[in-house]
């Protein structure tokens, strides 16, 4: 039997290196889903309930005015009396928050920002499922507008909400996190934009480099040829 040297020529090429699970993708845009009906709930929310939303005071549960002091009063009446009066005064503050906050057009512009997720997010659903080239662009689209309305929004309340927390016994304490929410309002935005250009290189990087002369072309399907050395027996 003639003996035989045999080297296997493996040819693989840079697409098929980039062949990672679709659902990658896939997963990115269910998420992404969910964010297009949160940004369509909040536009109805915000419709019907106001920027004040269901809170301590929906549902007639507004507090009376207690009116003057009594007098005469037991100790007992005393402080009956003070716990309504802090009560009456913490729901004339909430009453202004809410007013600023009405006046400073925050719920329409939570409201402009929401319906135009929906309008750049319902495309870039089909293009992060598809794994469709334009799934960087639409990616970085729907990262920034995001972005930009929840620090817009942010930043027109904050110093709102923290005057209102000022007046409320304790929450000046809190006061600051209204302030700290401009800067972390951000993150969900820009953590989408960091996304989309993760998954845009793991599916099209081999479209997106130019090639040069370092290229290698190969490909990751194995093709065994036989190679015969100048000492081997045919």
């Amino acid at each position: 039997m003639a003996s035989q040297s045999t080297y296997f020529v493996i040819s693989m090429d840079s697409d098929s290196i980039n062949q990672h699970s679709p659902w990658w993708a896939k997963t990115i845009s269910i998420i992404l889903g969910l964010m297009v009906l949160g940004s369509i709930g909040q536009i109805f929310y915000l419709e019907y309930f106001g920027i004040a939303g269901i809170n301590h005071y929906s549902f007639g549960n507004e507090p009376e005015n207690p009116g003057d002091y009594p007098q005469n009063a037991s100790a007992t009446n005393q402080d009956d009396y003070n716990f309504s009066l802090q009560e009456w005064e913490d729901y004339l503050s909430y009453q202004t928050m809410v007013e600023e906050l009405e006046e400073s057009y925050v719920t329409e512009i939570s409201q402009g920002f929401a319906a135009l997720s929906v309008f750049i997010g319902i495309p870039a659903i089909a293009m992060f499922w598809t794994r469709n080239e334009k799934m960087l662009q639409f990616g970085i689209a729907f990262g920034v507008v995001k972005a930009v309305g929840d620090v817009w929004t942010s930043y027109l309340s904050s110093e709102i909400i923290s005057s209102f927390m000022e007046n409320v016994p304790g929450g000046s304490d809190y006061s600051w996190i209204p302030k700290v929410s401009i800067f972390s309002s951000a993150c969900c935005g820009i953590l989408f934009i960091g996304l989309a250009v993760v998954l845009s290189n793991m599916y099209h990087s081999s479209n997106l480099i130019p090639e040069s002369g370092f290229h290698l072309k190969v490909n990751l399907i194995s093709e065994a040829t036989d190679v015969y050395g100048p000492d081997d027996d045919i």
